[in-house]
């Protein structure tokens, strides 16, 4: 059986009609083709343009992670500055020992803090100033009432028969006593008004002046300066000395728990610490220094008694060096001391005296003509080696310059009562 299918001959050619082949020139993105431009400061030129981008990006990755490192370190050294260097650095020093300012800071916050309790505190003033005007107001009922009930007794006694009678002594009796309760009541009336006048105009102006950054500041560099000469001098004294200027740790810690108590309702303890960045160790610290001081002062005023060694002295005020030189020059070649005084000084209290301060204690000149700034001149009159008309070299203190003579020396002249108060009240800082 044949197959009905043709074999198709060899080397035929489709019937497809014959087409040309048709080239399209395509042009393919090449991103390592380099356009010669520079990438920074005439450099990269031979760059391709993915080479580039790769740099620019690592670039900006570079700048950003280096301008967050910086401002990481500028961020610590800040916080190392504030919390490390700069407390530790001395705000002033005292025969070459160094008070570092973390101590200046934490006494400032400290004696800040006790003037608000003294002024706002649980027992402050204004509690005080609160409690008398209270008295006042009952007070004033009292008499008010008191008042009633005698006009109704007088009435009562006016409205009688004339002559005695049990409830006319009965009446009497009971105005008698209504006016004793009547003169008691206007007695406490007084006294608690004027308690209530003295507080709001002279106690607490007077202590929220002193409520105030200059001063507290003045006061705690002050304190500081003298808590090293107090622990310097204490260390040199015996075991008695020592107990009575030294605080004990039950007397810190009741005085530490008292300041605690004493804060304004407004405020805590716990408060304190976080916004003022001290810790409880920090203020038994602080608190130790002011009991010490304290101590110190009770101590002193102690050894203060009369009769006492006393100096008769007379000084004169120069306001330049070089004239008080020259003064000095012509003392010692025997010109008058009080002539030249009412000449050359400047102190308006002493000239016309001649420089005459009279018969002055240890502490004296120091509280009365220095304010208690300084103790040089002090410190020079009552050396033990002054002698009889003895001249003082040129002495400067509080920015001028002084000229002292020695008139006479008593070493046991007695002391008014005034002065001696005085004297003991202002022991520490004369």
């Amino acid at each position: 059986m044949k197959s009905q299918t043709a074999r198709r001959p060899d080397n035929q050619r489709s019937t497809r009609s014959a087409k040309s082949k048709k080239y399209v020139k395509q042009t393919a993105h090449v991103e390592a083709r380099r356009d010669g431009t520079p990438l920074i400061f005439g450099w990269g030129g031979h760059l391709s343009h993915s080479e580039k981008t790769r740099l620019q990006r690592r670039l900006v990755w570079a700048v950003s992670v280096a301008v967050v490192l910086l401002i990481i370190a500028v961020i610590v050294g800040f916080w190392i500055n504030i919390n490390v260097i700069t407390p530790n650095l001395p705000i002033t020093s005292v025969n070459g020992q160094p008070i570092p300012q973390s101590d200046y800071r934490k006494l400032l916050a400290l004696k800040a803090q006790m003037e608000l309790n003294k002024l706002y505190g649980p027992h402050g003033l204004t509690v005080q100033r609160d409690n008398f005007r209270t008295q006042s107001t009952n007070q004033q009922k009292i008499v008010d009432n008191t008042n009633k009930q005698i006009d109704a007794l007088n009435k009562q006694i006016k409205a009688l028969p004339a002559g005695p009678s049990a409830q006319r002594t009965n009446l009497e009796k009971q105005l008698a006593d209504a006016k004793t309760q009547l003169s008691t009541a206007e007695t406490k009336l007084f006294t608690a008004q004027e308690q209530y006048q003295i507080m709001v105009q002279n106690t607490i102006p007077q202590e929220q002046q002193l409520y105030n950054q200059s001063q507290l500041g003045n006061d705690s560099a002050n304190w500081l300066q003298d808590d090293v000469f107090i622990r310097n001098w204490l260390a040199r004294q015996n075991s008695s000395v020592q107990a009575q200027v030294a605080p004990s740790a039950s007397a810190i810690n009741n005085a530490v728990r008292d300041f605690a108590a004493n804060i304004p309702t407004t405020s805590s303890y716990s408060k304190f610490l976080s916004s003022n960045n001290v810790s409880d160790t920090d203020v038994h610290t602080m608190i130790a220094l002011t009991l010490r001081r304290s101590n110190m002062q009770t101590y002193l005023a102690s050894l203060i008694k009369s009769p006492t060694y006393q100096v008769l002295v007379r000084t004169m005020t120069l306001g330049q060096k070089s004239d008080a030189e020259n003064v000095l020059k012509q003392l010692k070649q025997g010109a008058d001391f009080g002539k030249l005084a009412k000449q050359k000084s400047v102190d308006v209290n002493t000239k016309d005296k001649g420089g005459d301060l009279g018969w002055i204690a240890r502490g004296q000149y120091a509280k009365n003509e220095a304010a208690n700034a300084s103790g040089s001149i002090d410190n020079w009159i009552f050396d033990p080696a002054r002698k009889l008309n003895e001249l003082s070299p040129v002495l400067t203190e509080n920015g001028a310059y002084h000229i002292v003579q020695i008139m006479n020396i008593d070493p046991a002249r007695p002391i008014d009562d005034t002065t001696l108060k005085a004297l003991k009240d202002n022991a520490l800082d004369g």
